[in-house]
């Protein structure tokens, strides 16, 4: 199905911080490795908030668990330095048992309000099928509302959590929101000169792949949209949302 986007070319030029808020380590670069490689070459300071610890996954039974949140960590500063990430934040709630609760919530918006981001990058919580062939993780729907949540009502009003306040983080509202996984995605983000290193931002998340090169060749088969040239390009889509 034919979508009408309604932008290619983002205007950040009032965009100095992002925030992505993704599940799991790999999410974001999945997600939005190519508009994170853009945003860090515009010179925006871009933060990955990783909602859970990773640790469920892995199937090796030869791994600990707080081995594989320890590796998991690891990959995703590795992956986060290659597209210009400024900082990483692991949040520590358990893989596959992510919930939108009070304590979250208030977490979440306590980094909102540090950070201070004009552009927040969030999953869509209402996205449950993707095609024919995957159930979407519970997780991701859910980093998605908690995401929205934090944004919307309590980021930018003082009546919550007064005592972040007297922390120094005070109420903010951001100005952008990009849903990634929208049925009706607003912006086609061409991101063909940052494929080559979004996948090798993924592919630093070596406990998540056993076939690597297969894995690499898969996506640029199947992620790659033909031109009327007959020239391949890679896009990321987002349903854009603008607050005034």
């Amino acid at each position: 199905m034919d979508h009408p986007y309604i932008e290619t070319v983002p205007d950040w030029s009032d965009v100095k911080r992002a925030l992505v808020i993704v599940a799991h380590p790999d999410d974001a670069d999945f997600i939005c490795g190519g508009a994170s490689i853009q945003m860090a070459r515009q010179g925006i300071e871009v933060t990955y908030m990783v909602l859970t610890n990773g640790d469920k996954g892995n199937h090796n039974p030869e791994i600990t668990r707080n081995q594989l949140i320890a590796m998991r960590q690891i990959e995703q500063r590795k992956a986060a330095s290659l597209c210009g990430v400024k900082e990483v934040l692991f949040m520590g709630e358990e893989d596959g048992f992510l919930r939108p609760h009070r304590a979250i919530r208030k977490r979440v918006t306590r980094e909102i309000r540090r950070i201070r981001p004009e552009l927040i990058i969030c999953t869509n919580p209402d996205r449950y099928f993707v095609g024919d062939g995957y159930i979407n993780h519970p997780d991701h729907r859910n980093a998605g509302l908690i995401a929205i949540e934090a944004i919307f009502p309590a980021a930018d009003n003082p009546m919550f959590y007064p005592d972040l306040a007297d922390e120094g983080y005070h109420p903010h509202k951001i100005k952008y929101l990009y849903v990634h996984g929208h049925e009706a995605p607003t912006l086609k983000l061409d991101i063909t000169a940052e494929i080559s290193t979004k996948i090798e931002a993924i592919l630093c998340h070596r406990s998540q792949f056993s076939d690597p090169e297969g894995a690499k060749q898969r996506w640029l088969e199947t992620w790659g949209e033909k031109q009327p040239d007959g020239s391949v390009r890679y896009f990321e889509f987002f349903k854009v949302m603008k607050f005034t």
